[in-house]
């Protein structure tokens, strides 16, 4: 929903008078009634309903009262038809017969009061009500309750109110308006109300001179609005002029107030968004910027749309910043009984130098029945280079543009899915996509008591299209009829991959047979040289170049495994499987092969696994009333003939056969380790020493599987040889530090297992680490807990807009997919500070490759590669040294390309939240790249509580070098009445 406020401060300062806003409210957080003023350390006596500037306690009096019990004869009366009631009480009541006036008086302890046709007066003095005219003359401390659903109307020290005409002149008069949770005090000082009557359509109305209003219900408000006239209907509120007062200083003049006060969503005009620097610029290299000028059209109950313009000034711009406009629009439907929502959303935007960038987005939600459904979310721009260059938001700065759709449906049994994604990359070509994904999956289906069969099929196809990652042809050269060069034309670098998997795994008499095909294609769409080997021999060593290189591989494996036993204790399992001899596909088709499809042989391969659950229990000691050890092995041996592999599907993938092992007889063994060590934590009453401590995760690691196979060993007559794991990794948690996680990755050998020059030598290759850390989970509270003392309450922090979720998720959320257009697009440049205590998360990777050996070794410095942009755009400079990554490596067709040796990458994120006071809370999230030796993202956020306001200080700086600085003080019940300084300059030289 679109926002907007009662008051738009900065706006009315220079609209023209009539303006309207648009009255699709968003959600506000209900402020509860303040018990304390913290800031003047008393305690505050208020009324509900009643409040305004300068009503003081010894003014405030309780009207809220009850009827007394009626009797019998009381009761027949009320009853009986044909007749109009009118209903009074006090303590003296007194009767003028030639005047037909009731004289009410009221007492300590019982009000006076007069109620006829559901309206009800009621004073703590005392109120005449004339019979005759209906009129009711009241003095003192009263409430008028007009019935029908409308809000009551208190004040003081008199009113005259006509119960027939529904309407009186009051004085000092309060009236509460109920919005989206929020309790606005309209107070005047000299007023005419006009109740109104739906039954006969006459409208409420409030006239007033003079009054105030407000939403603290404190008896001496904070903060107010003094105006002269006011008016107020059941659908708008008008008054003139307004004069802001925090206590008793005023601090701004507006012309005019207008509101529409109707419930639900309303057509008007959008507020717009600018800072008071964008009407009067504080230096003259400031460069105006103003959003969201446009309209709202509520369409009807299941649609609206909205369109607006954005503008940024080109006053002083230049080729990196030259100004722009952007045109928006956004549809939004949601149609609950057929169970069909979405938003549809485009913008436009066209710089001064003339470049344009066109971005949509579509999301779609519909159930089409119990399991049928469809979704959909489509994300796309013209130009990812302008899309990433025109946002101050630091996450839309980096995040991927991605689109996906999903059809689920149920037929019979099978489940069926049909998908696809795409992603576009912030300020790069590229645009990867997996399109389509389809995928027939069932449960298990009992054909026979004795057959179990689970079929399943899987289709997709995924694409790398205008690929810019480094390759050892990335341009054409064009030469000029005189041989002289004179252009160059950057080649089209395409890849495309599909693959089919059909399972038809079967259980027969408790056996299990698993049997599966896959069809894998892979077509690298641009030229590349390589070192190839015809007929597998090293000695007819050629070099070559191809237009383009491709791949088929087709696979069927089945294995059987037989039922296990010593289920207790070992695990011990059987099996039988025929396996290809090398650990490639069975079937090839590449380049080398001339489009020819060859095969290589099978063997039967026996094996048997053991997987066990060691466990150790130890005494305990301090804190821990007993300690326990578990290791769960993973065990598989495996046998295998001698086969042979022919010498046309080595050269088909490019593979010698002087040194080749991968035909030797198999005698292999593998081994996995995981183990826990666990404490009980002894409570501090706990006596017996019974099972109800708490369980506490000492440490927790798992290794990867080592495979070691001793034929190879004997053939090499090198014992190192036999171990044929090319990579080794590790994991470590701990309760002890609260959402700790690290992992270490390793490369064990230098060349490929499979040959014998493989050369053992342990490289480094990638470390992750993750721990999070607050208040109340941190190693030093925990061993607090172990000893038994409490840890600290945490202490109450300025209110906030909704939940905290975890801040590192929401980051990881923002980054993974921004919508590109529309309201959601906008996303919020600061962070909300968390509701109390302190929070921090801690994010270190690092990834290298291993250095190659040889002379067919292509070393990637993203700086050389870059140079060419350096003096000609420093931004397309820096986009381009921070586009690679450490995967940015092409999946080759065969063996034999050149090496692509990729630069190192260490990096370390974090996001910190914590209370500065109980009033001052902040945060601060970013991450520093060491390689660069620089920041990246900074988003730095400081918050205010200032009891009916909030000061937020924000400060971001995007990855492109983009920075903006905010300043707002926002009124909590309205967040769009604020006062705000704004300052947004985009990177220049």
């Amino acid at each position: 929903m679109i926002p907007r406020g009662v008051w738009l401060a900065t706006f009315l300062i220079v609209a023209l008078p009539g303006a309207a806003t648009a009255q699709v409210r968003r959600p506000r957080p209900v402020q509860q009634p303040i018990v304390r003023d913290t800031t003047r350390g008393q305690v505050s006596n208020r009324v509900p309903g009643v409040a305004g500037r300068g009503i003081s306690d010894s003014t405030v009096s309780d009207t809220s009262v009850h009827w007394s019990p009626a009797d019998s004869v009381m009761e027949t009366l009320l009853k009986k038809p044909g007749y109009t009631v009118t209903r009074y009480e006090g303590e003296v009541v007194t009767f003028d017969a030639l005047t037909k006036a009731f004289a009410i008086a009221a007492a300590a302890t019982r009000k006076a009061q007069v109620e006829r046709e559901g309206q009800r007066v009621v004073t703590d003095s005392i109120l005449i009500y004339d019979d005759r005219s209906r009129t009711i003359d009241v003095s003192g401390h009263f409430e008028i309750v007009p019935g029908g659903g409308q809000a009551p109307i208190a004040g003081g020290p008199s009113a005259r109110y006509n119960l027939a005409e529904r309407s009186g002149r009051l004085t000092n008069a309060t009236v509460v308006t109920e919005e989206q949770g929020q309790r606005w005090f309209i107070n005047s000082v000299i007023a005419k109300t006009v109740m109104g009557d739906s039954a006969r359509r006459i409208p409420s109305r409030l006239y007033g001179l003079g009054g105030s209003l407000t939403s603290c219900d404190d008896s001496i408000p904070d903060y107010h609005f003094e105006l002269r006239e006011i008016k107020r209907t059941e659908k708008t509120l008008v008054a003139r002029p307004a004069v802001l007062y925090i206590r008793d200083i005023p601090v701004m003049w507006l012309p005019f107030v207008f509101q529409d006060i109707r419930a639900g969503r309303r057509s008007g005009i959008l507020p717009p968004r600018f800072g008071a620097s964008d009407i009067v610029r504080n230096n003259p290299g400031y460069r105006r910027h103003i959003e969201n000028i446009g309209y709202y059209w509520a369409l009807n109950d299941y649609m609206d749309a909205t369109s607006w313009i954005d503008w940024r000034s080109a006053t002083g711009g230049d080729s990196l910043d030259p100004g722009w406009y952007r045109l928006n629009g956004e549809y939004k439907y949601y149609w609950m009984s057929r169970f069909v929502q979405g938003r549809l959303a485009s913008s436009y935007t066209r710089q001064r130098n003339g470049s344009t960038n066109t971005a949509i987005s579509w999301g779609h939600d519909q159930r089409l029945g119990r399991d049928r459904r469809i979704q959909m979310d489509a994300n796309y721009v013209t130009s990812t280079v302008l899309q990433r260059q025109n946002t101050f938001n630091p996450y839309q700065a980096i995040a991927t543009i991605r689109s996906s759709f999903n059809y689920s449906d149920k037929i019979g049994p099978a489940s069926l899915s049909l998908g696809g994604r795409r992603t576009q990359f912030p300020g790069r070509q590229q645009v990867d996509q997996e399109l389509p994904s389809f995928s027939l999956t069932t449960g298990p289906l009992s054909l026979a008591p004795w057959l179990v069969w689970t079929p399943a099929f899987n289709f997709s196809e995924s694409d790398n299209l205008h690929i810019d990652q480094p390759g050892t042809f990335s341009n054409r050269f064009l030469p000029g009829t005189n041989g002289r060069l004179v252009d160059t034309l950057a080649i089209k670098r395409n890849r495309f991959n599909r693959q089919i998997s059909i399972g038809t795994p079967i259980r027969l008499f408790g056996t299990e047979l698993a049997n599966q095909i896959t069809i894998h294609d892979q077509v690298n769409d641009f030229p590349e040289e390589k070192v190839i080997y015809p007929h597998a021999d090293s000695a007819l060593k050629e070099t070559r170049v191809f237009r383009r290189t491709y791949r088929t591989d087709i696979d069927w494996n089945p294995t059987f495994s037989l039922p296990a036993f010593f289920q207790n204790r070992y695990k011990l399992t059987p099996s039988v499987s025929l396996q290809n001899v090398d650990p490639n596909q069975f079937w090839v088709r590449t380049e080398l092969s001339g489009g020819k499809v060859v095969h290589q042989s099978k063997r039967l391969t026996y094996g048997l696994s053991a997987s066990p659950t060691l466990f150790g229990l130890w005494p305990g000691f301090g804190p821990f009333s007993r300690l326990r050890h578990s290791i769960s092995p993973t065990l598989n041996y495996s046998f295998a003939p001698r086969a042979s592999v022919n010498n046309e599907y080595l050269a088909a993938l490019g593979i010698r056969k002087q040194g080749y092992l991968g035909a030797l007889p198999q005698s292999a063994v593998s081994l996995g380790l995981s183990q826990n060590i666990e404490a009980k934590v002894r409570s501090p009453d706990d006596t017996n020493q019974t099972d109800t401590g708490q369980k506490l995760k000492l440490l927790s690691m798992q290794f990867s599987s080592l495979s070691y196979d001793f034929e190879r060993a004997r053939a090499t007559h090198r014992r190192l040889a036999g171990l044929t794991t090319d990579n080794f990794g590790t994991r470590l948690s701990s309760d002890l530090v609260p959402g700790l996680d690290l992992s270490v990755d390793y490369s064990l050998f230098q060349g490929s297992t499979l040959s014998d020059t493989a050369e053992f030598k342990p490289f480094l290759t990638h470390v992750a680490t993750t721990f999070r850390l607050s208040q109340r989970e941190n190693p030093f509270a925990v061993i607090t807990k172990l000893f038994g003392k409490a840890v600290p309450d945490q202490s109450p922090a300025p209110q906030t807009l909704g939940g905290q979720p975890d801040p590192n998720a929401q980051m990881m959320q923002r980054i993974a997919s921004q919508p590109v257009a529309g309201q959601a697009s906008r996303g919020s440049q600061f962070v909300v500070p968390p509701t109390k205590g302190w929070e921090a998360t801690f994010s270190f990777s690092t990834s290298r490759s291993r250095p190659a050996r040889g002379d067919r070794i292509t070393f990637w410095d993203p700086r050389e590669r870059c140079k060419v942009y350096l003096d000609v755009n420093p931004f397309a400079y820096d986009l381009c040294v921070r586009t690679p990554t450490a995967d940015d490596s092409i999946p080759r067709t065969t063996a034999g390309a050149p090496y692509v040796q990729m630069p190192r990458q260490t990096s370390l994120s974090s996001s910190l939240n914590f209370e500065l006071t109980p009033k001052w809370s902040a945060a601060w999230q970013t991450s520093y790249d060491f390689e660069q030796h620089q920041f990246a993202s900074q988003v730095v956020s400081l918050q205010r509580d200032l009891h009916d306001w909030r000061a937020n200080f924000g400060f971001t700086h995007s990855p492109n070098g983009n920075f903006a600085f905010t300043f707002f003080i926002s009124l909590k019940p309205q967040p769009e009445l604020k006062f705000d300084y704004s300052r947004a300059s985009y990177r220049n030289r």
